[in-house]
């Protein structure tokens, strides 16, 4: 991301270079205070003006230019609006940064000739002022929009953190239950606590879904990366969802490439990509359907295929598929437990690992994701 401090360095310098002037400088508003602050300056020494922020009234020339209204200064040592000019310095140009008609900040030029500048100047100017000042304005919307998703991420790991173990807990109590250790129970019971441990899935599943979203969004929670062996991770990913494929007697079928095939990633970042994948296969594919995964280079990248002969997506719920707690109205009508957040998790780990993921689809015979990857060469 561009930073402030890089747009403002640049409005500077090209307010100066645009106006073939000596000097420039960037003052933003804070409104709150009704101070002002230097952002940027182009063509002046350090020493040479005053750095520590002012107030707006103390600055009739701000003052007036912040109201809208650019100012030409002719002889600068004759005009008492002009506080704090450095020495040397005859003419000032002074436009307002405006936004949506509100204020942001000042765009001041400088020249060491007496009556520089003219409305010829003012009419180059101003474009690029107000490009300016949407700049200021989108960057700061943006650095506050990622402050609070880095936020609401921290947030979100430390609640369901602290709800995991009970969760856990209650989970691994109604299981003992069921299996008979408070004694034998009624067909009613069994079935009542059988509801509860479905709803403590859903809970624990929901639990680490977010926990993984807002390790995705907060960087500083992932781990360290580095290069990851795509074969390996599928075996491993294989050998967990085996078993569940086995019950619902669905034929499952790996095929690796020829080739060792490395990405850059963590283990458990990559695993949980393909987890996601194989499990939606496989919990969407009614009795005796088939899964696929297919591990291949295609155009000097690694290519992953997770096929199935499920129910499908309907075309209309594509391009919602990857937001969060979206699920597709077909899933939803299944008894099958679905947070909405797998595959949101999965395009941004995918995304984060330089790749990208794609999705083909048809209701009633089955959906194909295709996960392509840069190759790590060591």
């Amino acid at each position: 991301m561009v930073e402030l401090e890089q747009i403002l360095a640049r409005l500077a310098e090209g307010a100066r270079q645009v106006l073939q002037a000596d000097a420039a400088m960037v003052r933003l508003l804070d409104e709150e205070d009704a101070r002002l602050t230097v952002g940027a300056v182009s063509g002046l020494p350090a020493a040479s003006w005053r750095q520590e922020p002012i107030a707006v009234e103390d600055s009739s020339l701000d003052e007036e230019a912040l109201a809208g209204q650019p100012i030409i200064i002719a002889d600068a040592g004759a005009d008492c609006r002009v506080v704090g000019l450095p020495e040397g310095y005859r003419s000032v140009l002074c436009v307002p940064l405006m936004h949506e008609n509100h204020p942001v900040g000042t765009l001041h030029v400088y020249a060491t000739a007496p009556a520089r500048f003219g409305e010829e100047d003012v009419a180059l100017l101003m474009p690029l002022a107000n490009l300016g000042a949407a700049a200021v304005v989108a960057t700061r919307a943006l650095t506050a929009l990622e402050a609070m998703e880095a936020s609401k991420a921290q947030f979100i790991r430390v609640a369901t953190h602290e709800l995991r173990s009970p969760v856990t807990v209650a989970q691994s109590l109604v299981r003992s239950v069921l299996k008979g250790y408070a004694g034998e129970l009624t067909e009613k019971q069994t079935e009542l606590l059988g509801r509860i441990s479905r709803r403590l899935d859903f809970l624990e599943n929901l639990i680490n879904d977010l926990l993984a979203l807002a390790a995705g969004k907060t960087p500083e929670l992932a781990r360290e990366e580095g290069p990851v062996v795509l074969n390996a991770s599928i075996g491993r990913v294989m050998l967990l969802l085996q078993p569940r494929a086995e019950e619902k007697g669905l034929d499952v079928t790996f095929h690796p490439s020829h080739e060792r095939l490395l990405v850059w990633g963590t283990e458990d970042g990559i695993d949980r990509i393909f987890v996601n994948l194989v499990s939606n296969a496989v919990k969407y594919t009614p009795s005796g359907g088939s899964v696929t995964i297919s591990v291949r280079r295609v155009d000097g990248q690694a290519q992953v295929e997770v096929s199935d002969t499920g129910i499908g997506i309907p075309e209309e719920a594509l391009p919602h598929l990857f937001e969060e707690f979206y699920r597709a109205p077909n899933a939803k009508a299944m008894e099958e437990v679905g947070t909405g957040l797998g595959l949101t998790i999965v395009k941004d780990l995918v995304e984060r690992y330089g790749g990208c993921i794609e999705v083909e689809s048809t209701v009633g015979q089955g959906t194909t994701f295709t996960v392509t990857f840069p190759l790590v060469d060591l």
